[in-house]
């Protein structure tokens, strides 16, 4: 299936600034850390943003331009957990009604946190096309705001405010790669976007499960790829399983390179995130960094750090426990 979106469709890198504006007044920023084991590699700590996520940064700029109107009426969004928990968030703290459409496969943690927050949950098949489809049909009988979790220029260009900040950070120009970790593209393509206007010199490398591996598939064919189903990756909050048309066009055009690491690799990464820096941070958020290492190892001799997007940290303490009992017995 080959995208056909022309390019006055698309959003520029101009479009993030002003969610930066917004943003800057709403959500604290993320911190940037060297990883304990090899200090040339920088962590954009997503995962100590409220809700554990930076799913945060989209929902909350989407929340924030919603009309008097639409805020009575409510928003719907879709989601396996993190932009569940983002929306929900959002939406109690702006005095508005949320409703998210998950799926039973769903981490139970995160459907709890969801409902915690004060969202209605319903429930669809275990699809990422099954949640859109369920979630687009209440937003129609309801007329609420749809808040889709990657397909949406709004959501996208919040997401984007990451590279705002880390330009702001790191000394533009000084910058080697940034690795994004990608799902159904929305992380990566706003920050493929802000990082081209900003720093145009830095590659931008997106990065998903071995056996997720849609978004590679699409990015060497230059035709969107999608899977049957869901993958047993643990990457729970990145098995979607195709990326967002839109967001398609914006990585094809403005994303220098996307790679795979494989489940040991990132389960070594969350374990040695504990370990060495004493980050919590779940499979998803660990595979940017399990690929950013590797680039390290590979070219030994280059000078200019590269940073990698720690995405979320949304896991159990049983989890983590299990993982660190294995790679330590």
């Amino acid at each position: 299936m080959r995208s056909e979106l022309p390019a006055g469709d698309l959003p520029g890198g101009d479009a993030v600034m002003p969610a930066w504006e917004v943003l800057s007044t709403l959500l604290p920023r993320s911190p940037l850390l060297p990883f304990a084991h090899d200090p040339s590699v920088l962590l954009k700590a997503e995962s100590l943003m409220p809700t554990g996520s930076f799913k945060i940064r989209g929902a909350t700029y989407r929340m924030a331009l919603l009309t008097p109107a639409q805020r009575a009426r409510g928003v719907v969004a879709y989601s396996t957990g993190n932009h569940a928990q983002a929306v929900a968030r959002a939406a109690r703290d702006a005095g508005v009604a949320a409703t998210i459409v998950m799926s039973p496969d769903a981490p139970p943690d995160k459907v709890d946190a969801t409902h915690r927050l004060g969202a209605a949950i319903v429930m669809a098949a275990s699809t990422s096309q099954a949640r859109r489809d369920t979630a687009e049909a209440l937003a129609r009988e309801r007329g609420a705001t749809l808040i889709p979790p990657y397909e949406d220029p709004v959501v996208i260009a919040g997401q984007g405010t990451i590279a705002v900040e880390l330009v702001q950070q790191v000394r533009t120009g000084s910058l080697a790669a940034v690795y994004v970790p990608v799902g159904g593209g929305g992380l990566l393509a706003g920050m493929a976007l802000a990082l081209k206007r900003l720093s145009p010199r830095t590659r931008v490398i997106g990065v998903e499960p071995e056996l997720e591996d849609d978004a590679c598939r699409s990015f060497a064919s230059g035709q969107l790829q999608g899977m049957a189903g869901p993958s047993p990756s643990m990457a729970d909050a990145i098995r979607v399983q195709c990326l967002g048309r839109l967001n398609f066009e914006l990585i094809r055009r403005h994303v220098d390179d996307m790679v795979t690491v494989s489940e040991g690799a990132i389960a070594q990464t969350v374990h040695d995130c504990f370990a060495g820096n004493r980050l919590v941070v779940e499979p998803a958020g660990a595979v940017a960094l399990a690929a950013a290492r590797h680039h390290r190892q590979d070219n030994p001799h280059a000078s200019a750090p590269v940073v990698a997007i720690v995405s979320g940290g949304n896991t159990t303490a049983a989890w983590l426990q299990q993982l660190i009992q294995g790679r330590t017995s």
